[in-house]
């Protein structure tokens, strides 16, 4: 009988809410939905970095961290063996647009979202899933595993980072 550690269950508990906001950013951005794609994708990347420092980092406290998504990459590259220079587009966080002007009207401030955003998101996402050698029964590897086609398909479309996510979870469909 296999058993694991808090930091691995605690792991795939943020693991798999970082995956449902990365696949809502991707619907959202493919639904020309461009502000509530921003709001999710910023959130699937805090949610990710912090599983990451989770698994990585006993001590990591991840309220404590509030959404300081710049300062989380910079820990993650600072810990997290194989993440040296990690570095998260500024775009993400530039005073934290995409995860409050994005929802709520703020006079004289916009966000900008690049042609990228989706390529970047994917790339850092895969990245991350990369970092972390427990993917014991996650909801992104039954994703990968085609438990949901909505999703598979949703995770496939323009996806360059397909591949990469596949490997790392050794994920067949």
């Amino acid at each position: 009988m296999n058993t694991f550690a808090d930091h691995e269950y605690a792991y795939v508990v943020w693991q798999n809410r970082a995956t449902r906001f990365y696949l809502a950013a991707r619907r959202l951005y493919h639904s020309d939905l461009l502000a509530p794609s921003a709001y999710c994708a910023a959130m699937s990347i805090e949610l990710l970095l912090k599983a990451t420092l989770i698994y990585w980092d006993k001590n990591f406290v991840p309220e404590d961290a509030s959404h300081g998504i710049a300062k989380l990459a910079r820990v993650v590259s600072n810990k997290v063996k194989g993440a040296k220079g990690f570095k998260v587009p500024e775009y993400f966080y530039f005073e934290k647009r995409f995860l409050s002007v994005s929802r709520y009207p703020t006079n004289g401030k916009g966000i900008l979202i690049p042609g990228t955003i989706l390529q970047d998101l994917d790339a850092m996402f895969a990245f991350l899933i990369q970092l972390v050698p427990f993917q014991h029964n996650t909801e992104l590897k039954n994703v990968l595993r085609g438990r949901s086609r909505t999703s598979l398909d949703m995770l496939r479309r323009q996806n360059e980072s397909i591949k990469s996510l596949r490997r790392a979870l050794a994920a067949e469909t």
